[in-house]
């Protein structure tokens, strides 16, 4: 019986690895910067609990997710549009749930406190798709961090109209860098 179980298993991983990669946003070199430094901000002034479920998206191998696991035990879910690093993060960190995904999102509702773009938010070609998908999947007091770069004109009018039509609400924008670092949660009022 466990032998059959393994096999199912294997051959599930086996399909999920040959999947082709999804389009969620444009990358560019230059990301590595803003990726490196979204990961110190989360590092130094997100709080995490003890097992909350956070949901990485563009976690770029999975490194800074494992810091986080390290500080605080969490369950950490990664999605990512390239298997290639999906892949490479499966083997250093086996026990995260990973996910390559486009805007409709394999997870139940209200699952997750926690959900972290390591992405540039402009860079994504649906955005508001993205941000009623995040909407389901954010837990009543959970929250999304996302951030753009400071030289985008305009970031945070445009976030704010895209988040007219979610019941959302930015809480908090810190500069940070070269960057401005957006906290949002459910809107309680609506």
């Amino acid at each position: 019986m466990k032998e059959k179980k393994l096999i199912h298993q294997w051959i599930k991983k086996v399909e999920f690895l040959n999947r082709p990669d999804e389009t969620l946003y444009k990358h560019r070199s230059t990301d590595i910067l803003y990726t490196k430094w979204m990961s110190q901000y989360v590092l130094k002034y997100i709080h995490f609990k003890f097992h909350e479920k956070v949901l990485c998206i563009g976690c770029h191998g999975g490194k800074w997710v494992s810091d986080i696991d390290k500080q605080v035990n969490i369950k950490g879910f990664i999605l990512d549009q390239s298997i290639r690093l999906l892949q490479h993060a499966m083997h250093l960190y086996p026990h995260f749930n990973y996910d390559i995904s486009n805007y409709q999102l394999s997870y139940k509702n209200r699952k997750f406190h926690k959900v972290i773009i390591n992405q540039r938010f402009e860079s994504f070609y649906e955005q508001q798709l993205l941000l009623t998908e995040l909407e389901r999947v954010l837990k009543k007091k959970g929250r999304i961090i996302l951030f753009q770069r400071k030289s985008f004109i305009l970031s945070k009018q445009n976030l704010s109209q895209l988040i007219e039509h979610t019941h959302l609400e930015i809480i908090q924008s810190t500069a940070y860098k070269n960057m401005v670092v957006y906290e949002l949660k459910h809107n309680i009022k609506q």
